[in-house]
């Protein structure tokens, strides 16, 4: 392991990494032939999220960064770790931005397929070959116009707050001169300069930004969406066992990253030793270690 890497960080971090995977791994497997699969599903979309979350901060860790402490500083951080690389690998290096971002096409995704997006599909569709990529720009989009709609909205606030204040001031003037005072402003609107700049000041939007708005939803806004959103139970299983070979390849793609500067050797003892006290519920995670062994 490199000198400037902290390798009880990164040990920590693919621990957790590895053992929320098995939870979510367990949870599909006890959950899948039964009606529970549904609110399983909304403990499994912050599962996933925990996983990538981790699986990131070891990544970043290893490559000689501060381990950031915070979701939003992970999350910013995730788009130069896949996004802004030379190679490409979809989901992860996928983003929907402002058109004007650098690198993005004409509808504002960043290493995209190369051919206009398809956002009318139905994001329960069940998609076929390469409509993969509609849907997970769909899913994109949607999240930044979330993430877009909330900082305009903080906008807002900040700019009746300065409003309330100057007129504050101004009606202390206007008692000291003997004038009547205007009635306090109850709302701020923004120019389409302001709000133009708030849209391009988001960053891009990643795949990690999905998983957490999901993780946020499942949390606190509203869990029953897993529940109700899926028509049937089987695309109840199917999310399920989705969600579960996405925080697998997630794993992969990134024990690769580390393997590359730690070597493949470090991290499968890494892998045996979280192995040889979790074997039993660790099966991916076994699979995984067979591929990077012989790597």
């Amino acid at each position: 392991m490199p000198p400037d890497a902290n390798r009880d960080q990164i040990t920590s971090c693919l621990y957790r990494a590895w053992t929320t995977a098995s939870l979510l791994e367990a949870t599909h497997a006890l959950a899948e032939e039964s009606e529970i699969v549904r609110l399983a599903n909304g403990w499994s979309a912050v599962q996933a999220y925990y996983v990538l979350y981790n699986a990131a901060q070891a990544v970043l860790v290893t490559e000689g960064h501060t381990r950031p402490k915070q979701h939003e500083q992970t999350k910013r951080q995730f788009v130069d770790l896949w996004t802004y690389r030379t190679a490409k690998l979809a989901p992860w290096s996928l983003a929907a931005a402002h058109s004007t971002t650098r690198e993005s096409d004409s509808e504002g995704f960043l290493a995209g397929p190369g051919r206009p997006l398809d956002m009318g599909l139905h994001p329960w569709t069940a998609w076929q070959g390469n409509q993969a990529w509609d849907i997970a720009a769909k899913a994109l989009r949607s999240t930044r116009a979330a993430l877009v709609d909330d900082r305009l909205r903080k906008a807002r606030d900040r700019k009746l707050s300065e409003r309330r204040k100057a007129w504050h001031v101004d009606n202390q003037k206007r008692a000291e001169q003997g004038k009547k005072a205007r009635p306090e402003p109850k709302t701020a609107n923004l120019t389409a300069a302001e709000r133009d700049i708030t849209e391009r000041g988001l960053r891009p939007v990643t795949i990690a930004d999905y998983l957490y708005r999901l993780r946020v939803k499942a949390n606190y806004d509203d869990i029953t969406v897993f529940a109700d959103g899926p028509t049937t139970d089987a695309e109840a299983a199917a999310m399920a066992s989705d969600l579960v070979d996405l925080a697998s390849a997630t794993l992969l793609v990134h024990e690769v990253r580390i393997a590359a500067r730690i070597g493949s050797k470090e991290l499968v003892r890494v892998m045996d030793d979280m192995l040889l006290r979790n074997a039993s519920h660790m099966g991916h995670l076994s699979l995984r270690r067979d591929l990077h062994s012989r790597l």
